[in-house]
């Protein structure tokens, strides 16, 4: 916590500030500055000590040379860190640059050897209120943040899922292409009466109509082939991963092999198939 800096403070007046919270506990300001950096011109990130009033961690990023904000925090709100997904918004205010705070110090100093005591947090003008320290020391006190936030979603007992899992699995497919044809291919086996549901990464939810036809499915060697795991389905279920499509463009045609998309997706994850376009194009 605290501040990292790459560029003096004169860069104030031609930047934009932007609110991030919901990142991890261990999340420092260097670690703000390294995953916002993809999207822009990084120059200042800060994560003050304090927390809103719902008990999260926040922080501000600065960015030089922005040409659109809102596509900016747009793109800021896609970024995932581990289970956490960054909520951004637009900062209403301008950190106040650091060699005018040493103006105002410096006046603070001499009037209390006059004789006459000032406080503080009356020294530094009217734009002393835009600063980060005050927003973090003064608007915090009430527990509110001087941005604009979207208004929080509350899930109660009411938007709970009731279904009865009873005759129900979870199967973990072995390969990703499985997944569009798995059906057909459980048909084929003879299980007609079955539901077959994505449940996320490579995840299916496999309903059956009976308890029998359930424990005849976890029976069946041909069936449990395309599985490499089989549970009883329950609610508390959640996927260890994710699977996202990610269109990529101007990879020369030299570089267009198995390979290259699998040093790409190194990047985030694991390549698990690629769909080759090749009869309407190459890019």
């Amino acid at each position: 916590m605290g501040s990292y800096k790459s560029k003096e403070d004169d860069v104030n007046r031609i930047s934009t500030s932007i609110f991030v919270t919901n990142f991890p506990e261990s999340f420092s300001a260097k670690d703000l500055f390294q995953s916002c950096k993809q999207y822009g011109h990084v120059v200042d990130s800060f994560i003050p000590l304090k927390r809103s009033k719902e008990g999260k961690r926040f922080g501000f990023i600065r960015f030089i040379n922005v040409f659109s904000v809102e596509r900016l925090v747009s793109n800021l709100c896609t970024i995932w860190v581990d289970r956490f997904k960054f909520h951004a918004n637009i900062a209403r205010f301008q950190r106040a640059p650091l060699n005018r705070n040493k103006v105002y110090e410096k006046k603070n100093v001499e009037s209390f050897r006059g004789g006459v005591q000032t406080s503080r947090k009356d020294v530094g003008g009217a734009d002393s209120g835009k600063s980060f320290v005050n927003v973090v020391k003064s608007i915090y006190k009430s527990g509110t943040v001087d941005c604009e936030a979207n208004p929080t979603i509350v899930l109660d007992d009411d938007c709970l899922n009731s279904k009865d899992l009873t005759n129900s699995l979870l199967g973990r497919v072995k390969e990703f292409a499985s997944l569009s044809n798995l059906k057909t291919v459980l048909t084929n086996e003879g299980f007609v009466d079955i539901s077959v549901r994505y449940m996320g990464e490579l995840w299916v939810l496999l309903e059956f109509a009976s308890t029998k036809s359930k424990e005849l499915f976890r029976d069946n060697v041909g069936v449990g082939s395309w599985f490499s795991e089989l549970k009883q389905a329950s609610i508390e279920f959640n996927p260890d991963g994710r699977v996202v499509w990610v269109e990529v463009e101007g990879v020369p045609f030299k570089f267009w092999s198995e390979n290259t998309f699998k040093r790409l997706a190194a990047k985030w994850g694991e390549l698990l198939d690629v769909d080759d376009q090749e009869e309407s194009c190459f890019h």
